[in-house]
């Protein structure tokens, strides 16, 4: 079963490097945060593919970031390139067409602490019915209050899109961390939500064996590589030390993420 890492950032170069100064100021980074180093890294941390996630702050980066995606991390056989939206973008049908239909960019990321939007926003409706129809997965990392963390308020706030697109794959970016309790209620109610076990920052999401067994294939690995402290054979070692048999590991370190990407 292939080895998959279902969350790495990878950016244009002047906005990774900004991403990089930004979060590198907290100190822990090491390694260039440009595409050619990343997609190396990937490779040397063990993994067969990864899935590459950029993300909009604002109204007006998403095309150019798309565009950007498509030609640059698809030069990587082992890179899913990734698509972003804002809610702000003018003409947001027309983006998601042409990343996802014409571009055929085959994973989606929404950074809603980043960019200062609810996936409840009404104006995403084109992007949840596109992504459906061309079973495309949507990575949100959900929530505003505290930067990079979830209340279960805002996990909430993804019940309208799951109830209205029982077809749309959604992965709930850190498992909703630290909200996690929250996130398992809705996996119980809704099939099509799945969650990442990438850290926030330096802390990992707290779920065990147990309750990742719950839900079979709906886990996934992500490490957030280039710009998390905790080396990706760290956050593997973490899980191992879960004790999930083979089979179940070897869903989390990638057969799920496989699935949903084929």
């Amino acid at each position: 079963m292939q080895r998959v890492d279902a969350h790495v950032h990878a950016f244009p170069d002047r906005l990774a490097l900004a991403v990089r100064n930004r979060l590198g100021a907290r100190g822990g980074l090491e390694g260039s945060a440009l595409l050619p180093e990343v997609a190396v890294l990937v490779r040397d941390a063990g993994f067969d593919r990864a899935w590459v996630l950029p993300y909009a702050h604002r109204a007006g980066v998403a095309e150019s970031v798309n565009e950007w995606s498509a030609s640059e991390v698809a030069q990587f056989s082992w890179l899913v390139p990734g698509a972003t939206f804002h809610p702000d973008d003018e003409d947001l049908a027309r983006l998601v067409e042409r990343a996802l239909i014409g571009l055929r960019l085959r994973v989606v990321k929404l950074h809603c602490s980043v960019g200062a939007f609810s996936p409840a926003d009404p104006r995403l409706g084109a992007l949840w019915k596109t992504a459906a129809e061309a079973k495309v997965p949507i990575v949100v990392h959900a929530g505003q209050e505290s930067p990079g963390e979830t209340a279960a308020g805002e996990i909430d706030e993804l019940v309208p899109v799951l109830s209205a697109h029982p077809d749309l794959d959604l992965v709930l970016a850190h498992a909703g961390h630290p909200a996690t309790a929250r996130t398992l209620e809705l996996m119980a109610r809704f099939d099509n939500l799945h969650a990442d076990l990438t850290p926030v920052w330096d802390r990992p999401v707290a779920l065990g064996a147990e309750e990742l067994r719950r839900f079979p294939g709906r886990f996934l690995f992500g490490s957030d590589a280039p710009n998390n402290p905790i080396a990706p054979a760290e956050q593997e070692r973490g899980l191992r030390e879960l004790g999930l048999d083979d089979e179940e590991s070897a869903l989390l370190m990638g057969g799920a993420a496989a699935r949903l990407v084929s």
